[in-house]
């Protein structure tokens, strides 16, 4: 690694310094749940591929020729793509204009309906003891120890669970 502080990080154990380019981070949950949604690999690829170009809380924008470059397809492809998340519900786009001339630019990707119907599955998918963390706390003890507390909630209205602690050593 450079000279810059060590993580060490179990991402950056793996990856390395090949991560000062960036990376993007998929949910578990879109892992988990893309074949229920009707997500097609070619569909997760270029969900990942458009946000790549999240960078803020606005919704990415990347133009159809850099999203065909990146993927190696034509921009036909990409447009077939988008058309397919969109007629099954995961996927918002409208038109984003220059301000001077008026004329489209590019298109704004919104995923909040795909993040909603994830949000779903998790809820539906959560058997009804299983208890939701509503807060948890890590600190860092001697000799690379981690302790997490937290409080439990249990959807089933049992009513709060006693904290918990547990000790991990990394």
């Amino acid at each position: 690694m450079t000279a810059k502080k060590q993580d060490k990080t179990k991402i950056v154990q793996i990856w390395g310094d090949i991560l000062d380019q960036g990376f993007t981070s998929v949910p578990n949950t879109l892992l988990r749940y893309r074949t229920k949604l009707g997500i097609k690999s070619h569909h997760l690829s270029l969900i990942i591929d458009i946000m790549s170009f999240k960078w803020d809380t606005e919704n990415p924008f990347p133009s159809y020729s850099a999203l065909a470059e990146k993927a190696g397809v034509t921009e036909r492809g990409i447009m077939k793509t988008i058309q397919d998340l969109e007629k099954i519900k995961l996927l918002i786009r409208t038109q984003r204009f220059d301000k001077e001339t008026g004329a489209q630019i590019t298109t704004v990707f919104d995923f909040r309906p795909l993040v909603q119907k994830l949000t779903d599955e998790t809820r539906q998918s959560q058997p009804e003891n299983e208890p939701d963390i509503e807060e948890r706390h890590i600190d860092h003890l001697k000799g690379g120890e981690l302790k997490i507390t937290g409080g439990m909630n249990y959807s089933s209205g049992g009513g709060s669970e006693p904290q918990f602690t547990q000790r991990i050593h990394i």
